[in-house]
Parts: structure tokens; C-alpha cells; sequence
């Protein structure tokens, strides 16, 4: 058999994570983890089936692509915990902004067509992105958050992506940069995906909106799963999303402001947060919501067509004999062009075109820059060229504080360790492995080996 079949029960009550927050989830029992593994894969599987067993998961999935097929597809606990519903082969996921890599891939698809060229001004293709200062701004510089544009300050409704698309456009267009553009780096939360998704428009021949341009040129012909903007007749295979923990608002931004480390101005006015029809990310369980194309927040799709679409540029952007992306394109997103604490967010990471990277050392070996993108409450979704993989983590239980830990998300990375365990051992390397979420760590370990990080 090429596939492994299993189905673990787990009889143990959580004994959880020691946090000083309340934890409003009951205690995980008799949670079953369904999939299957190839073989040599089982590692992730018993990963997997033990982060149901402890509690530290109540509902999620993980799928792995290695050199060109699945060999890991396991999912379990509950997608809709408010009614006891359990997680299913195809249950849709929220991605949240683990579609911002989606729409990278987006943007790389247009270049290799001579669609878009990243050197270029924005304003050749969009001509009134020419104001305020925007002028020079490249579309590297935006697809790499150095833009500035991490807000729009007039309000404006998201649902205007469907409604009326260039009445927003014109809101963004007149945007001015809260930093002059290449000065600095700052993550855009929301804004990313809308400045991005007006290019698009701008520059396809047939002006689709990003959504519509991933799904006819990239989802449709390599028969992904995956959705900007969730159809509503898919709406009842969708989880219902949910913090796992309360906090208290005012004390997490005291505790936020002691440790951040970026330009506290810029942070507050990222917070604002102008889009008066999501001052929540709870929202995605209202379906008036969750069907908007947000390219920034709004992908859906299980773990396994979301770790194709990553597995598929990990393995050399071929699939069933038909390119997707260019070895260029692909190489591309793993060559960092900023990193370190970014002055909006705080974050402390390198990014590419568009993608965030984490960097494996192996050995003597080069480091291995591993590119996707983590969405809010503990998504994640990559690729990695060197070992030929894509993968793909997302779950229903978000907990806000995951992004701040410091080994990231316990959910995913063991998932990920387990995994890496796994082929290292199929491709018989040795060598010690570290693996650098965070670039100052990255950076501090380069410079203690004599070695420049390389941005």
C-alpha cells in the first residue's frame, strides 16, 4: 500500500498549556484524528493524534505534498465546537492571512506572463496610484510591506470589493504613505491584499479581481479547492471560527506595549483598523462576510488543496505536466529583501516578495529559506524548494497570543518538526537542524558562525 490508513481514538483529559489567561475550551475527550500517512511519514500522524490527546489541539489539519503527492492528510477535533460538530475531509478553513502568499502567487503567475514587472512604478499599471507621494513606489516595495500604506484612513466597507470596486480603488489610490516608501518595513494587515487586488485588475486584459484571476488561471486548471471569498453554497462545510482564550484588552495592550519594539505611533494607527465591516475576525462566521474576496484574509480551503498549491511551487511549479510558475519565479520568493522588527507590527521576520520566511540551517549547508505565510490564530502555509515540499496547518481554535510565543505555535511547528524528522530520514541527512522563525535569531546565529545572513 502506498497510503496509511489510520484512526486514533483519544481517551485522555487536557492537562493544557500553563497560561496566566482563562481558557474558555472544556477539557478535549475521546477527540478522533482521521487521514492517512504515507509510509515513512507516521511521525506527523502520532504528532498529530497526541496534540488532540493533551488538549494543546481541539481542531484542525495538516497536510504535507512531498515531491509531487500527498503524503499527509490527517484532520480532527471539532470545526464547530458551539454544536459538537467534528472536523471532516472536507471541511473548509479559514486561512486568514495565510492568503496573503496566495496572493503572492498571484502576482508571480502576472510576471512570468510580462504581465507586471516588479521593478515598476505601481502607477504604470494603475495610473492613479500616482498621488501623495506614491509616485516612485514599486511594486516590489508594496509587495514587500516597505510601501508605507498600512491603513487607508477614509472608512470604507470591504463588501466594496464586490459592490463597488472602484470606489475603493479611488479610497486607496489617494492614500498618502505614513513613511517614506523603502525607508522602512511594516506589515499591512488588510491593506495588502486591497492595493494588490487593484493591480490585478489594472493590469489583466480581462481586469478580473485577484480572486477571480487565482481561481481561472491557477485553482481551476490544477484542480485546487481553494476560495477567496467562500461561495455561499459551500457555506455548510465551512468551521465556525473561535478564540480559545479571553484576555482582557486593556492589560494585552499594556503587555503588547512593553515589549514592542517597532514605531508605537505607527502601531496605534495600524489598529485603528478602518474597515467598518471587520472590526473583528470573528466576522468570517457571518457568510455576508466570509464570501467577500479579501485577498488579504479571506482564503478558504482544506489543509490538503491549500498544501497542493504549496507543494506544487515547492516541487518546481510543475503538476501533471502543466507549469504554474517559472524556477525564476519560484527562486524569487526565497531571496529575503527586508527583515528584522518591522515598524508597524513589531514582527521580527524577513520577507520576500510577498511571503514571510523561515530559515532552516542544516549542517554546513546554505540556509534553506522556507516561504509562505501564518494567518491570524495559527494558520500557516509554505513551501520549501530545497526538500521539495508544500504544507499546509490551519485550525478553527484561534488563539491570539500564538505569533508571540517564543517557538511561534506550538500546534504547528511540532507538526512541522515531526515532518521535517520524517524526510530527513527518507533523504538520509544527519546533520543537525535549526530552524529560525524569527530573523534576529537567524541573524544572531549567522553572525556567531562567521557568516552573513545575507540581507
Amino acid at each position: 500500500m502506498i497510503r496509511k490508513v489510520f484512526s486514533v481514538f483519544s481517551r485522555f483529559t487536557t492537562k493544557g498549556r500553563k497560561t496566566s489567561r482563562t481558557v474558555i475550551m472544556s477539557k478535549s475527550q475521546h477527540l478522533q484524528a482521521n487521514g492517512f500517512t504515507a509510509p515513512g511519514f507516521e511521525k506527523v500522524a502520532e504528532t498529530f493524534s497526541t496534540n488532540l490527546k493533551s488538549g494543546s489541539d481541539k481542531g484542525s489539519s495538516f497536510a504535507v505534498y512531498y515531491q509531487g503527492r500527498l503524503v499527509v492528510n490527517v484532520w480532527g477535533g471539532y470545526s464547530d465546537y458551539d454544536c459538537r460538530r467534528l472536523w471532516k475531509e472536507d471541511t473548509l478553513s479559514t486561512f486568514f492571512s495565510s492568503t496573503k502568499a496566495v496572493a503572492a502567487i498571484v502576482i508571480a503567475h502576472m510576471v512570468d506572463r510580462g504581465l507586471l514587472d516588479y521593478k515598476k512604478p505601481v502607477c504604470k499599471y494603475w495610473p492613479d496610484f500616482a498621488q501623495n507621494g506614491k509616485e516612485s513606489v514599486t511594486l516590489e516595495q508594496l509587495i514587500s510591506n516597505q510601501a508605507g500604506l498600512i491603513t487607508v484612513e477614509e472608512p470604507f466597507w470591504l463588501a466594496e470589493l464586490k459592490s463597488d470596486p472602484v470606489k475603493l480603488g479611488k479610497k486607496l489610490a489617494a492614500q498618502k504613505p505614513f513613511w517614506t516608501p523603502g525607508e522602512k518595513h511594516g506589515y499591512h494587515p488588510l491593506t495588502f491584499g486591497l492595493y494588490l487586488d487593484q493591480i490585478v485588475r489594472h493590469a489583466d486584459r480581462k481586469q478580473r479581481s485577484l480572486a477571480d484571476y487565482f481561481a481561472d488561471e491557477i485553482a481551476k486548471p490544477f484542480d485546487i479547492e481553494m476560495f477567496i471569498g467562500l461561495p455561499r453554497y459551500l457555506y455548510h462545510r465551512a468551521t465556525r471560527v473561535k478564540l480559545t482564550q479571553m484576555y482582557d484588552r486593556a492589560q494585552y495592550n499594556v503587555d503588547r506595549e512593553k515589549h514592542f519594539q517597532g514605531d508605537p505611533k505607527l502601531q496605534q494607527i495600524t489598529d485603528k483598523n478602518t474597515a467598518l465591516d471587520f472590526k473583528t475576525t470573528l466576522k468570517v462566521n457571518d457568510p455576508d462576510n466570509r464570501e467577500l474576496p479579501v485577498p488579504s484574509t479571506h482564503g478558504h480551503a482544506t489543509a490538503a488543496n491549500m498544501a497542493k498549491l504549496f507543494g506544487i511551487v515547492g516541487n518546481g511549479g510543475m503538476h501533471d505536466g502543466k507549469r504554474l510558475l517559472s524556477e525564476e519565479a519560484i527562486n524569487r520568493f526565497t531571496q529575503p529583501l527586508v527583515g528584522g522588527i518591522d515598524a508597524s507590527f513589531g514582527m521580527d521576520a524577513a520577507w520576500s516578495i510577498g511571503t514571510h520566511l523561515i530559515t532552516m540551517v542544516t549542517g554546513n549547508s546554505e540556509p534553506n529559506h522556507i516561504f509562505g505565510h501564518g494567518g491570524y490564530g495559527g494558520q500557516y502555509a509554505a513551501s520549501d524548494i530545497r526538500h521539495k515540499l508544500g504544507f499546509a496547518y490551519t485550525t478553527s481554535f484561534l488563539d491570539p497570543f500564538a505569533s508571540y510565543s517564543d517557538n511561534g505555535d506550538e500546534r504547528m511547528y511540532s507538526l512541522v518538526n515531526s515532518m521535517y524528522d520524517c524526510v530527513f530520514k527518507l533523504e538520509n541527512i544527519k546533520d543537525e537542524r535549526l530552524m529560525f522563525p524569527f530573523y534576529s535569531t537567524f541573524k544572531k546565529h549567522m553572525e556567531r558562525n562567521g557568516q552573513s545572513s545575507k540581507l
